[in-house]
Formats: C-alpha cells, sequence, structure tokens
C-alpha cells in the first residue's frame, strides 16, 4: 500500500527471512520536502495453524531510501548468545525526517523471537547490528533519532535462560553499544552499555530459566555505575533496568563525548526478588 504518491516512483521490495526496500523518486518528479506520504508492506505465514505477519510502515518518505533487514548469521557457542541470531538493520535515505515501524514474529520470518521497532524522525542514516564482540550496536547520523523504541522478546538465550523481554527507548540517541560479559555462564553477567551518546536512553530486559520444571521469573537488583567523559557521574539501584539523561551532561565541557554504563545485579536482593516473583507471580 502506498499512498499520495507523485507522477513516478521505482520501487523494490520483498519481504521473507531478509526484508529489504529500494525506493527512488526521479528528480524531475520530487516535490519540495516529502517525497511519498507513507507506504506499507506486510507478509502472512501460515504456520501452526495460525498467521504470523510481518509489518514495516513508513511515512514522510524522501526522495530515495534503501532499508535492509535480515537476522544475523554470525555464530559462536562459545560466546554470549544473547544478541546472536537477532536482526540487524540499516538505513539511509536522501534527507533526514522519516518514520520507520517494523513488527516481525519470529514465525513468520523463520527465526526464533519477536520484534518490533519504531524509529521517529530518523536521520539520512540509521544502523542497529551485531557487534565483532557480540553485542548490538545502535548508530545514526546527525542530531541522532528523535524517538526510538526496540522490543525483542521471547528469545533463546544460554540454556536454559529464555530472554522473555528486551527494551530499549532513546530519544535524540546517536549511538550506544550494549554488551552482556558472562562471568559465570548464564548465571551471573555484566550488561555493558557503552559509547552512548545523544539525549536520553532506557534499557530494561526481563529474563526466565526453566530448572527441573520449574520456571524461575528472574530478577535483577541492577547497580548502575554511570562514568562520562572517563569521569564517574553517579550510581542508581534499578530492577532489571537503567535509564540515562545526557542532555544536562551534554552542556558540561568534557562530559559531552560519551556515556558508559556498567550494570551488576546483586546477589542478595535478586535472589530474594526472583523467589518472590516466581512464586507469587505478577510484574
Amino acid at each position: 500500500m502506498i499512498e499520495d504518491i507523485p507522477e513516478s516512483v521505482d520501487l523494490q521490495a520483498s519481504i521473507g527471512t531478509a526484508i529489504s526496500i529500494d525506493m527512488v523518486v526521479p528528480e524531475i518528479y520530487r516535490r519540495e520536502g516529502t517525497a511519498v506520504g507513507s507506504m506499507m508492506l506486510q507478509q502472512m505465514q501460515w504456520l501452526d495453524s495460525a498467521w504470523w505477519p510481518a509489518t514495516v510502515f513508513l511515512t514522510n518518505i524522501p526522495g530515495w531510501i534503501n532499508l535492509t533487514t535480515e537476522p544475523s548469521t554470525d555464530f559462536d557457542i562459545t560466546k554470549t548468545l544473547a544478541f546472536q541470531g537477532s536482526p540487524t538493520l540499516e538505513f539511509k535515505a536522501s534527507m533526514e525526517g522519516a518514520s520507520l515501524y517494523i513488527e516481525a514474529y519470529g514465525k513468520a520470518i523463520n527465526r526464533k523471537g519477536d520484534v518490533i521497532l519504531l524509529a521517529e524522525g530518523i536521520t539520512d542514516f540509521m544502523s542497529i547490528k551485531m557487534t565483532e564482540s557480540y553485542g548490538l550496536s545502535i548508530r545514526s547520523g546527525g542530531q541522532g533519532v528523535e524517538k526510538l523504541y526496540v522490543r525483542m522478546s521471547n528469545i533463546p538465550a544460554t540454556p536454559p535462560v529464555v530472554l522473555e523481554e528486551l527494551e530499549v527507548l532513546g530519544e535524540n540517541l546517536q549511538r550506544a553499544t550494549i554488551n552482556v560479559r558472562e562471568l559465570l555462564g548464564p548465571y551471573y553477567s555484566v550488561i555493558e552499555i557503552d559509547d552512548v551518546q545523544g539525549g536520553r536512553i532506557i534499557a530494561s530486559a526481563r529474563l526466565s530459566a526453566t530448572i527441573e520444571d520449574t520456571e524461575f521469573d528472574l530478577r535483577g537488583v541492577l547497580l548502575d555505575a554511570q562514568f562520562s567523559g572517563g569521569l564517574p557521574t553517579g550510581t542508581t539501584l534499578g530492577v532489571n533496568g537503567m535509564a540515562s539523561d545526557l542532555s544536562m551532561l551534554n552542556m558540561v565541557p568534557g562530559m559531552g563525548d560519551s556515556n558508559k554504563h556498567l550494570m551488576v545485579a546483586e546477589p542478595f536482593s535478586s535472589a530474594v526478588l526472583t523467589i518472590l516473583a516466581t512464586t507469587l507471580g505478577g510484574d
């Protein structure tokens, strides 16, 4: 479905294991500002007696765009599995201002786990991909994406742990790199969010583990040590997540380059919360 189109549009698109969109409006037909009002592509796959959709929706589309997203195929069982197989995304455009929404059930694109991505006010470049150290890298051009929301759910991590849900919310976010450093296998890890630059970022995760037919709702009381420009700027406590506001720090000389978070679970409180969440249920 395409709405508010000019006289001529060159469009090539496909949805499957990989999603790709190449769209060009010839210069003689381009209008000032937005070239195409909106575009939606959807694929439905019948599996396990149900339809599973993969949907891409774009608005305020400029003169040309190139969008590619596909599951990463670089695997190493000796490294953390938190982001292995997660979808990569690369977006390029002739100018800033487009907004993007992607929702894909794993069964619709032949992969484990579901993903939702919402980006509003994208610059002319944005990428989300796995790093060489098997972390997750988020990058954008210019002043960053106005609003970015990423949610990945139902993703098998290192057995017996399942990543029930990982959410990242950013505002004017230019870049961030997330790594999970396993200290005692999948049971105790340090989460490192490095090279954060931009306005605000909030990240949270929820995990579970099944041991001898008992499912544990894993909760972590996280000690979040924050650094900016190599200097410690604060320490906070949170349950399964962190939040950072760089809008004020970016105004201080020497503290606007990047921000780093080291998050470590406090074992005793985490164990108590895990037992309570498992036995009582609820959020």
